[in-house]
């Protein structure tokens, strides 16, 4: 009985062969995956070599390059509503602002100072032409006179304008 062969069917004797084929796959797709890394290792160790050091301090510790300080805006509340009379008709300005800052003391002077800010701001928004500030360039004038005017009390406070740009977050010309 041990000497009897056993026929195979056709079909269980090709499976060593499809064994091979994947294995051939695979060992394919890893080598190119090496080719294609050592290749771009090799054509870009120049330019990683080439990159500048960061600056080192005294301890040898790597010293990053100064980060942006990130920005904070501060929202001017409740909306400031402005009248104006334009060849006899009334018309409505609502307008809120934020103002943007990138130091977080500011922000603590902007709501400490908010009653003088808020005063002088329609002080600004008084003096101007209802024709013109419906422009963009309009638009951009009165929002540099704005700026203008709180960077003023900041100086005042801190001696330093502190804020960046006041900004519109809604502007409704009616």
């Amino acid at each position: 009985m041990a000497d009897e062969d056993i026929p195979v069917p056709e079909g269980e004797a090709k499976g060593g062969g499809k064994l091979k084929l994947i294995l051939m796959i695979v060992f394919g797709v890893l080598l190119i995956a090496i080719l294609s890394v050592g290749g771009t290792w090799f054509l870009l160790k120049d330019k990683m070599s080439a990159a500048e050091p960061l600056a080192t301090a005294a301890n040898g510790m790597a010293i990053p390059a100064q980060m942006p300080i990130a920005a904070l805006y501060h929202a001017m509340q409740p909306a400031f509503v402005i009248n104006y009379t334009q060849n006899g008709k009334m018309r409505f300005l609502q307008v809120e602002l934020s103002v943007l800052t990138r130091d977080p003391a500011v922000i603590a002077l902007l709501a400490l100072h908010n009653p003088l800010i808020r005063n002088n701001l329609l002080d600004v928004f008084s003096r101007q032409d209802v024709a013109q500030v419906g422009s963009a360039a309009g638009k951009q004038k009165l929002a540099d006179e704005l700026t203008a005017s709180v960077q003023d009390i900041m100086k005042a406070e801190m001696d330093d304008p502190g804020i960046e740009s006041v900004l519109y977050r809604s502007f409704i010309l009616q």
